[in-house]
């Protein structure tokens, strides 16, 4: 039987491997997740968002478990680990946006979900029931279960 973890990185797989057929796509990572691997700069941050393009000049590829590319920082190469399941959201050339709640930092949920999805997501995650709230604003990342 599949879990949900397992099914959120197949999605995740399936997704930005479309995503990777277009030009480019932005992926946003979160670099806590084990087995990232980044320039060391880059590891303290909350999230980080790479360009990756199957059209760079450095390597790239895919398996089951993640993806391996190999990104330009400032003038030099350096070959990025990124784990299907440290991947928390998408965005591609032609303005589509994912979010995977369950592979989301809080602290970066919090920031990207409208408030009523915001309890939607607690509710879930916790099981238990909130007070919807009027929506504020209209989010600009499309949640993927």
């Amino acid at each position: 039987m599949m879990t949900t973890e397992n099914r959120t990185q197949a999605n995740q797989q399936t997704t930005v491997e479309r995503l990777l057929n277009d030009e480019q796509v932005l992926v946003h990572i979160n670099p806590a997740f084990n087995g990232v691997v980044m320039p060391p700069y880059l590891m303290d941050n909350r999230t980080v968002t790479l360009r990756l393009s199957r059209f760079f000049k450095g390597r790239l590829s895919t398996d089951d478990n993640k993806i391996t590319a190999e990104l330009l920082f400032g003038s030099e190469y350096f070959t990025c680990v990124i784990p299907w399941g440290s991947i928390w959201g998408a965005s591609s050339v032609r303005g589509e946006e994912y979010v995977w709640t369950d592979s989301t930092p809080p602290d970066i949920l919090h920031l990207v979900l409208t408030q009523e999805e915001r309890n939607a997501e607690l509710e879930r995650r916790e099981g238990r029931a909130r007070i919807k709230t009027p929506r504020a604003a209209v989010g600009h990342l499309r949640r993927v279960k």
